[in-house]
């Protein structure tokens, strides 16, 4: 948004810091408050600061989360500023309090991010679809860089091996992220050993699911060949995408206290499609849009080990085919989930829905932004 309209225009009010992301070299105003830890104080301290900023009489309000809807809510009761929620998948499918469930209704554009966040937004909330419109995750430019760049090693950095074919999976070990599927690969190696003796599987990412992950492993006699690799720097993270063989995380969909838990999309299929790595997906959850089954790799049942361990096997053996995945999904990635993709995108919505005078055919001067 910065980039589109001018770093002057657009103020970002965040509640949690994590680090400091690649988005403040745009020098964009940060307002903050910005804190570690997600407790009650820091939530009022944030509707306190946002109320008050409000005074400045934005254009426009974007919420990156559905738990800020109800802050830009009570905003838009007193400012008449529009608001619009960015809807990632899982909060959707998640019981809603009543504030949230309200701010869902009156939101004045629900921005989901993929097909399948869409659907569930009208079938689980009623949300005609005129009121919601897709706006698919984007790779930041420099992440971009580092995952089309020639791998630095010949993947000794990474914990691969001479001769080894690595099998890799990225993402939150989390106990309430355990639908990603590391289990269903965990038990699908020693299939894949039975064919393919050398294969490795290196997983990237940390979590309170780890130790039960780990267990798994040794029950499974596999300590030899599974790396736990824990959290990692992005350069770290391109290296292991680079370095790769397969990209497989067979994410479920999965019921959870009476909603639902699950991909919404998830980034890391298309960030290993843009390193020109072929990938096993699920067929359930948002995954399927981030995969071309056939094309840029492979879905699969998440709850079968099985199948899971015939489509690492055949990618394996048959690196002509890997090859032309990974090729197909390099393009389909530059086609459909860049910066520049994104920015084409919402230079239609910001037109559409402030209209053309107020966004004076993207020159924006006048239009200030709080996200």
């Amino acid at each position: 948004m910065a980039e589109l309209i001018g770093p002057e225009n657009v103020h970002l009010l965040a509640l949690l810091a994590y680090g400091q992301p690649s988005d403040l070299r745009l020098r964009f105003r940060l307002l903050g408050p910005m804190t570690d830890r997600l407790t009650a104080g820091a939530k009022v301290k944030f509707g306190t600061k946002a109320l008050a900023l409000a005074r400045s009489k934005y254009d426009l309000i974007v919420c990156s989360h559905l738990s800020l809807a109800p802050v830009a809510m009570a905003i838009r009761f007193f400012y008449r500023t529009p608001f619009w929620v960015v809807c990632h998948g899982s909060e959707v499918c998640a019981r809603l309090n009543l504030l949230e469930r309200v701010a869902l209704r009156q939101s004045d554009l629900l921005l989901p991010i993929s097909r399948f966040t869409a659907a569930k937004l009208s079938e689980l909330h009623h949300i005609p679809q005129h009121r919601a419109s897709i706006l698919h995750n984007a790779i930041p430019r420099d992440f971009q860089g580092m995952l089309t760049a020639p791998p630095r090693t010949e993947g000794q950095e990474a914990g691969v091996r001479n001769n080894e074919r690595t099998l890799l999976s990225v993402g939150s070990l989390a106990g309430v992220n355990a639908y990603k599927g590391f289990d269903t690969v965990i038990r699908a190696l020693p299939i894949v050993l039975h064919e393919v003796p050398n294969a490795r599987y290196v997983i990237v990412g940390d979590g309170d699911d780890r130790p039960r992950l780990e267990k798994l492993t040794a029950k499974l006699q596999l300590a030899s060949h599974v790396t736990f690799a824990g959290s990692v720097s992005d350069q770290q993270l391109a290296e292991y995408y680079r370095t790769c063989d397969v990209f497989v995380l067979p994410g479920k969909a999965t019921p959870r206290d009476g909603a639902w838990a699950g991909e919404g999309f998830g980034r890391v299929y298309v960030e290993a499609a843009l390193a020109g790595k072929p990938v096993v997906g699920s067929f359930l959850g948002g995954a399927a849009e981030a995969v071309l089954d056939g094309k840029t790799g492979l879905l699969v049942e998440p709850s079968s080990a099985e199948q899971t361990a015939a489509a690492i096997i055949q990618l394996l053996e048959n690196p002509a085919v890997a090859t032309q995945m990974g090729e197909a999904g390099q393009q389909w990635v530059v086609e459909n989930f860049t910066v520049e993709t994104l920015r084409r995108r919402l230079v239609e919505l910001l037109q559409l829905e402030l209209g053309a005078q107020a966004y004076r055919s993207c020159d924006a001067s006048a239009t200030r932004i709080a996200n």
